[in-house]
């Protein structure tokens, strides 16, 4: 607890006398109550909105100081966002908090904007949109929930930050993670500090608090859902978090653990890119990638009573799936070679490999690994390093393919974004020269770093303060995703359920839809379009817990071009409810049902 405490910054001294009174989420009912008359005044005049915009600009009583408002602006009905798509007259409001110049002599400040419609169209809720990998700029506020996107156009007030830097404004993109503060902004200050500014614009608009919150995020945004499920539940009534990548350590050793397998089977001399990473594709070229799809599908397919380039049953193809073994049934060919490599067959190498990746990490003696710095938040969940499970995208171009293998030309993507923090924060001491690839498994584990402040703040499976105050959660993760294994949120949520009563205790305020085929929050041959929103609404307002939820896809070779399916709470499975001439594309012929029926 000592090295939680250590991370957040000192509090004026009536803040700190309210926390010890209040509690934070009292401490937060205080502040957005307290919205000085001043700002309130901005938004009395309700006849004109574009006036009342312009006047936020003037606040000056904000929560957090110091707090720069760089743009207030009244953006008329029909200006599009990014995709083309026009928003409607809604109050953009654009601004920076704790600004301020890091030890490293680049610039810093919680970045955030907030987009809020006209009084008349607001819709009473406000909703926070969470970020995505580094972070490093602000997405425009206009509301990324699934197929409800944009939930501006809804009539939502609307908010989003930067993670705590520009990258525009730093040497490399990576820059910031040698800069504590930093680290912290991107783990959970700049979240923080921007929540409380949006209900305080909001209030002073409209003259009123939102009835209700919400977080929605995936990936980055995933995770930070957590946290504010964790150490800030009295922020939001309810939370979407899809694919989080809530132990990162965890997450980038099993990334690392992919990229050796690839890169230890590639043909050598090993062909490199002019900045030094590894092109690894001729591993597993797009030829195996299809024979392995083909077993893999051909073994687990049917499992879940319908052929459809779909695993529902993925638990089941796990104990049925051994690619080492299997033979084709319509070819009577082994998909492991008897003998050397052919076009038809895998090499003994090319399984091996396979196999590993689906394991996890795994020490000298065959042992599954921890990792060190998802033990030290109380009440963690599993800390092992996960492997990759065999779904029906585990070798589409969204799964595995896209971060491990790259193309003929180009490295995995992993190096991007992932394996490059490997260096400046998941090993000790920090070795800007060392080389992902080349971590030993056996011999660097001690290497690990012990404590990160981006771990402690996400893996607790403590949430008894959200669940008490009326907090409900939606988990959804993609079962093909080729970076945050489906497995660690799956351990996540089971571990929760332990913690809580059971499974059938814990979905009084939790659920978990696992998306089968489904990448990285999206893509693949999956129905990766759907709204969680809607649902969690319904469920905070109304007290209707959701069910199966609809989703649909665009992603199929040999199906139709467009095709829905039911994607079901966990460990709830689809299954084919019909005959065997019922339409396989339709979701009002699934049914949801539990494991083994």
């Amino acid at each position: 607890m000592s090295a939680m405490r250590s991370v957040h910054m000192p509090r004026p001294a009536w803040r700190r006398r309210a926390v010890c009174v209040l509690g934070l989420a009292g401490v937060a009912a205080l502040l957005y109550a307290a919205t000085p008359p001043a700002a309130l005044a901005a938004g009395a005049t309700t006849k004109d909105p574009a006036a009342a915009c312009a006047a936020l600009a003037r606040l000056t009583a904000f929560p957090i100081h110091p707090t720069l408002i760089t743009a207030a602006r009244f953006n008329p009905a029909g200006v599009k966002d990014a995709t083309g798509v026009p928003l409607p007259a809604h109050c953009q409001i654009d601004g920076i908090i704790n600004q301020r110049i890091g030890l490293d002599g680049n610039p810093y400040g919680d970045g955030f904007e907030v987009r809020l419609p006209v009084p008349k169209a607001w819709n009473g809720r406000f909703m926070f949109q969470g970020g995505g990998g580094w972070e490093g700029s602000v997405p425009p506020a206009i509301g990324q929930a699934g197929t409800l996107t944009p939930t501006l156009s809804h009539g939502w007030a609307v908010a989003s930050q930067d993670g705590g830097h520009e990258t525009k404004q730093l040497p490399t993109a990576g820059a910031f993670f040698l800069d504590r503060q930093a680290v912290i902004d991107q783990t959970y200050r700049s979240i923080d500090v921007t929540t409380q500014t949006a209900k305080y614009l909001i209030h002073a608009y409209y003259g009123a608090a939102p009835r209700h919150s919400y977080w929605v995020g995936c990936s980055t945004g995933g995770r930070q859902g957590m946290v504010m499920s964790q150490h800030f539940p009295g922020y939001f009534d309810g939370i979407v978090a899809g694919d989080p990548v809530y132990d990162l350590e965890a997450l980038l050793m099993s990334e690392d653990w992919v990229i050796q397998q690839f890169e230890a089977i590639a043909p050598r001399p090993v062909m490199m890119t002019p900045a030094g990473l590894p092109i690894v594709y001729p591993a597993l070229p797009r030829a195996d990638q299809a024979l392995f799809t083909r077993a893999l599908l051909q073994a687990c397919d049917g499992l879940d009573g319908s052929i459809d380039g779909m695993i529902d049953d993925q638990p089941g193809c796990e104990r049925r799936f051994e690619p080492a073994s299997y033979v084709f049934t319509d070819t009577r060919q082994p998909l492991q070679c008897r003998a050397e490599k052919t076009p038809t067959c895998l090499s003994r190498r090319q399984i091996a490999a396979l196999v590993a990746i689906n394991r996890g990490p795994r020490d000298a003696e065959g042992r599954p690994i921890r990792a060190p710095a998802g033990a030290v938040a109380p009440d963690h969940a599993d800390n092992l390093m996960q492997g990759y499970a065999y779904d029906g995208g585990f070798m589409s171009q969204a799964g595995i393919p896209s971060r491990a293998l790259g193309t003929p030309t180009t490295p995995p993507g992993d190096f991007a974004t992932g394996l490059m923090q490997i260096p400046y924060l998941w090993i000790q001491p920090v070795n800007l020269a060392a080389n992902p690839v080349a971590f030993d498994f056996n011999h660097d584990l001690g290497k690990l770093t012990r404590s990160n402040i981006q771990v402690t703040y996400s893996t607790s499976l403590d949430l008894s303060r959200f669940r008490q105050r009326g907090g409900k959660i939606i988990w959804y993760h993609g079962a093909s995703d080729p970076g945050p294994p489906v497995g660690g949120t799956i351990a996540y949520f089971r571990g929760l359920a332990a913690k809580n009563g059971g499974m059938q205790r814990v979905q009084d305020f939790a659920r978990l839809y696992l998306v089968p085929n489904m990448g990285h929050c999206r893509g693949g041959p999956a129905t990766d379009q759907f709204d969680m929103l809607t649902p969690l609404v319904a469920w905070v307002e109304q007290g209707i817990a959701p069910a199966a939820i609809q989703a649909s896809g665009r992603h199929f070779v040999s199906q139709p071009a467009i095709r829905t399916r039911l994607l079901c709470p966990y460990p709830q499975q689809a299954r084919l409810s019909g005959g065997a001439d019922v339409d396989l594309a339709r979701a009002s012929n699934y049914r949801c049902v539990a494991p083994g029926n």
